[in-house]
């Protein structure tokens, strides 16, 4: 009887269903600076605005921006999934000025005159949950706070060279 040399079979590389899901949902990636930013899947909408959507983020950098932001609902909710994040945060209706707010559960954010900057982001990432109302026709547009001169400056839709976006899935999304 001669001795056999029995190989184990490599250990297949393990499917998580998350991974799965993910590939089959539409959504966008922005890069900065070649990096990834932040990752917006589709679950239930398109972008629109026309009804309730309900959005899965992955956010991997902090914004990059010198003004603070705005969004074009009067609110929305946004639940953590996984790590959380540090977000500054101004209200100019009660010129309550910028403070530092941790987000480890849950952000409500209401109010067409509040604004905010994802400013601390763990290397890892934050996976959030967001849901959003439709917009109305007085809904907000999104822009920033121009700190210099106490006013509102809309979003142009300018994309420096630094930052772009990639589109994905066949759901045809808007926003």
């Amino acid at each position: 009887m001669s001795d056999a040399t029995f190989e184990r079979p490599a250990e297949p590389q393990p499917v998580r269903w998350i991974d799965r899901l993910l590939k089959r949902l539409s959504g966008k990636q922005i890069f900065l600076d070649g990096r990834p930013y932040l990752t917006r899947y589709y679950l239930i909408g398109d972008g629109s605005g026309r009804r309730f959507e309900l959005y899965l983020h992955r956010i991997q950098l902090k914004d990059p921006y010198r003004w603070l932001h705005n969004h074009p609902w009067h609110w929305f909710l946004s639940i953590v999934l996984s790590g959380h994040y540090t977000q500054k945060v101004l209200d100019v209706s009660t010129n309550t000025g910028r403070k530092e707010v941790h987000v480890r559960y849950c952000n409500l954010f209401r109010s067409k005159n509040r604004y905010h900057a994802i400013s601390n982001v763990p290397e890892r990432g934050v996976w959030t949950l967001v849901l959003v109302p439709p917009k109305s026709r007085n809904s907000v547009r999104w822009g920033y706070w121009n700190e210099d001169d106490g006013v509102h400056e809309p979003d142009t839709g300018d994309t420096s060279s630094n930052c772009h976006t990639v589109r994905f899935g066949s759901k045809q999304t808007f926003n």
